[in-house]
């Protein structure tokens, strides 16, 4: 770490340092940015997958509202652009459940159930519709409208069957017929015109047919005209022969025109048949349905027991049975519908607790996800602050670590210096040989004036050992003190010749790292020229330090 500070300028180093502490905060603020991208992310998300399955629960159960209206509106009043309308409302929750299935795994399990009792519903319902086209949408239209075709034929054909007030009036002409006879009052006689009177009235306003009417009308005159005759010999008091004559063959002729045209309550009891009828189609009571059967049964007991011509019968018969078949097929159709509606209502009511659970889900998943959010977001929180923090001591750990680098050795060199002013220390201040830094290059340059003025003095002292020894080699006159001079004056010299030797190994040494240098050089840059002249430079270092070794 020492050498990388000492291979820096301050200046680089204080750049650094700067720099250094730019990125941390660069790194803090990323972070922060980090988090923040992270909490939206979770929002989106919250937002796009739970949001949105909520969105599509809505939707759904709204589609579903206005499903079961549009399906209940039809079959109240059984209109097709309702049907069409509930297809409609059908087709579009179809849609949101598959937008529903895009979300996520659990909404595509829940999304596949409701398409699936969605598609059952449009089943069952289009059942339901053909059913009512079949039983009838109105009276007039499917089974509803041909029993009631046929049932109207029915009842228009009855009508030339009700006779039972011309026979009642022929009863009561009949009665005054014989009161006449037996009391030969003048008063019977005109009961008995003002009665087929009356008789002729009705049968001018009867339903019979046309031909029948002429028939009875023919035989009621025939019948007045003959009692007149017969009157005119009761009330002359002239014998009767028991109160017979062509009056009572045309009574009896009309009588049996009568009988043959005759079903006793036909009418009636088709008007209850249809009372009972109309109580089945507003109560839906199956009750009713016995009832009309019973009632059907009776009315063909009748029409067998009439005296009605067989091709009338079965006329009749036909009409009864086709009425009656036609009325328990819409019994079926009812029945059917009844059970697809149930059907239907079971698989639409299989819905709203799907989409209620989706949505409730949604909003748990929401809840859940939003408080881990808010922790997370609170960790995330701490944790940034914890590394804001971090990043402020760190930079100032670092911005101290650059500065102790530059003042430290500044120290050490004010220390040196001190000393040196006083005394000749020994020691040095620890320098890179290739540091590019200026407290090093100081640190370099006051090792060396250090080592300079240590040799100085040390060559100082030698010189002066070796004039004060050789100035007392020359002036000692005892033997004793000149071997003592000359000693020191050998020491002297050999003090010197070790300062010389150490000056040339350091030659030599700079001669050899001058032809590393050239070296390097010539195979880097391949500048040959370069390189021979340091290695001339090195020669004659190395010739100069051989020249003083061997002086």
């Amino acid at each position: 770490m020492s050498k990388l500070a000492t291979r820096l300028r301050i200046g680089e180093k204080i750049g650094l340092g700067f720099g250094a502490v730019a990125l941390i905060f660069l790194a803090v603020i990323w972070y922060y940015d980090m988090s923040l991208r992270g909490v939206v992310d979770d929002y989106q998300r919250l937002h796009g997958i739970y949001g949105e399955r909520q969105a599509r629960a809505f939707a759904i159960e709204s589609h579903l509202v206005h499903m079961l209206h549009a399906e209940e509106r039809f079959l109240r009043d059984r209109d097709l652009a309702l049907a069409a309308e509930a297809r409609a409302q059908a087709a579009a929750l179809q849609e949101q459940a598959a937008k529903l299935a895009d979300i996520d795994r659990p909404s595509r399990a829940t999304a596949e159930q409701v398409r699936a009792l969605t598609t059952e519903f449009v089943s069952r319902f289009d059942a339901i519709v053909e059913a009512w086209r079949i039983r009838g949408l109105d009276e007039t239209s499917g089974l509803q409208g041909a029993f009631r075709r046929a049932v109207h034929e029915l009842e228009e054909r009855a009508g030339h069957y009700n006779v039972d007030g011309l026979y009642l009036l022929l009863l009561q002409s009949r009665r005054g017929e014989k009161d006449l006879g037996l009391r030969r009052e003048q008063r019977y006689l005109e009961r008995v015109r003002a009665l087929t009177t009356e008789m002729a009235s009705a049968v001018e306003a009867s339903e019979l047919a046309a031909p029948m009417k002429a028939r009875l009308l023919e035989e009621v005159a025939a019948y007045r005209a003959a009692l007149e005759d017969y009157a005119d010999d009761v009330l002359a008091g002239e014998a009767i022969e028991g109160g017979k004559g062509p009056f009572r063959d045309a009574a009896h002729r009309i009588e049996a025109l009568l009988s043959s045209h005759h079903v006793p309550g036909l009418e009636a009891e088709i008007l209850q048949m249809r009372r009972r009828e109309k109580d089945y189609l507003l109560r839906g009571d199956a009750a009713y349905v016995d009832m009309v059967q019973g009632i059907a049964d009776g009315i063909r007991q009748r029409i067998d027991a009439s005296a009605v011509a067989e091709d009338q019968k079965d006329a009749l018969l036909g009409l009864l049975e086709g009425y009656r078949r036609d009325f328990l097929s819409l019994v079926e159709q009812d029945r059917r519908i009844a059970q697809l509606t149930e059907e239907m209502y079971r698989a639409v009511n299989r819905i709203t607790p799907l989409a209620e659970a989706n949505l409730a889900d949604a909003s748990r998943a929401m809840q859940t996800h939003g408080s881990e959010m808010a922790e997370a977001s609170a960790k995330r929180t701490r944790l940034a602050a914890a590394i804001a923090l971090a990043a402020a001591l760190l930079g100032a750990a670092l911005a101290a670590l650059i500065t102790n680098r530059i003042v430290r050795p500044l120290r050490r060199m004010a220390g040196l210096t001190d000393r040196m002013t006083r005394e000749n220390p020994s020691e040095r201040i620890p320098t890179d040989p290739i540091g590019r830094d200026e407290v090093n290059a100081m640190a370099i340059a006051l090792n060396t004036l250090a080592d300079h003025r240590a040799k100085l003095l040390r060559w100082w002292r030698s010189s002066m050992k070796e004039a004060i020894a050789l100035r007392d080699s020359t002036r000692s006159e005892e033997e004793r003190e000149r071997l003592e001079a000359v000693r020191e004056l050998r020491e002297a010299l050999a003090a010197k010749l070790e300062q010389l030797r150490e000056l040339l190994g350091r030659l030599r040494y700079r001669a050899d790292r001058i032809d590393a240098v050239a070296e390097r050089l010539r195979a880097g840059s391949g500048d040959r020229g370069g390189a021979a002249e340091l290695r001339e430079a090195a020669a004659e270092l190395r010739a100069a330090a051989d020249i003083v070794a061997n002086a």
